[in-house]
């Protein structure tokens, strides 16, 4: 069982404990299977930002080790021959698409080399991260972002150039991608972009009365929170399996009968919302066709 101890080179497709996954301590840019740390410092846009470059070829790279090599974001791009932060779409990372191993198998499914993400860490306010009443076909209950009054949760804007957007959306099936402008997303350098778009399921998992946040994920809120092992401790539970708790998971994961018979069983723990922060679009701008400020 994981909880707190999440092992930063599993992902919830190794064990569906692991979702959201291990966060990351720092801003990072994700390239070749390893992370380069960005400093956050006030007032300093993303493309100015300071890399510190790994060689390490560890999963963590500067997140864990030093290294004595550093560049600007904008010059990092540019030595990968990548697109500029002005030509990327930012996209929110709410669930596991900023934990590290998840970044390596999902872009990595295509075989070809996707190039740098820039992941930013920032924050949300009147929003909160809430356990969805379905299920990811790994066997996790996945994240979905919800409205909740007064509350602030840490959130990712992942910068992704066309190819990067266009791979990430198709890798979350059953979600509608909306555009939130509401100005309550400010990165920790404090800079805000005029629009940013997030993966929205408009259902939560109501328990006992109540959504459940995650607790892998900081923030302030009136929710009660849990670990994902928690909650599916709860859900076998729920169905009444009496097998052990691994042979529950091999079922989700490799019985499709099965892993659909416990997702009908959450139609009884579906409730819905509308959040007003997010308005349905079908146009992504790019960051140098917004408004930046700080």
């Amino acid at each position: 069982m994981y909880k707190q101890y999440k092992p930063v080179h599993l992902s919830p497709y190794d064990h569906p404990d692991i979702y959201p996954g291990p966060r990351p301590s720092s801003s990072f840019i994700f390239f070749e299977g390893q992370a380069h740390r960005i400093e956050e410092i006030d007032g300093t846009a993303v493309e100015d930002g300071k890399v510190h470059v790994s060689r390490s070829g560890e999963l963590s790279g500067t997140l864990a080790f030093s290294s004595p090599e550093t560049t600007t974001v904008r010059a990092f791009l540019d030595a990968c021959q990548a697109a500029p932060v002005e030509e990327r779409v930012p996209v929110l990372g709410y669930g596991s698409n900023v934990c590290l191993a998840q970044l390596a198998y999902k872009f990595g499914m295509s075989g070809d080399d996707q190039g740098p993400i820039v992941c930013c860490r920032a924050t949300m306010k009147d929003s909160d991260i809430v356990f969805g009443p379905f299920l990811a076909p790994y066997g996790s209950l996945p994240a979905v972002i919800a409205p909740v009054k007064g509350a602030e949760t840490e959130v990712w804007l992942t910068l992704l150039d066309r190819s990067q957007f266009d791979h990430m959306t198709s890798t979350e099936g059953g979600m509608a991608l909306r555009e939130h402008d509401g100005g309550k997303c400010v990165l920790r350098t404090g800079e805000r972009f005029a629009h940013v778009y997030g993966y929205y399921y408009p259902h939560a998992l109501r328990v006992d009365g109540g959504w459940v946040r995650f607790k892998d994920i900081p923030g302030q809120s009136t929710l009660r929170e849990a670990w994902e092992a928690d909650m599916l401790d709860w859900l076998k539970q729920s169905t009444g399996f009496t097998g052990a708790r691994e042979h529950f998971f091999h079922l989700l994961r490799w019985d499709y009968a099965f892993h659909l018979k416990v997702e009908q069983s959450l139609q009884a723990f579906k409730d819905g919302f509308e959040h007003e922060d997010f308005l349905p679009c079908d146009v992504f701008r790019s960051i140098g066709e917004m408004e930046r400020t700080f």
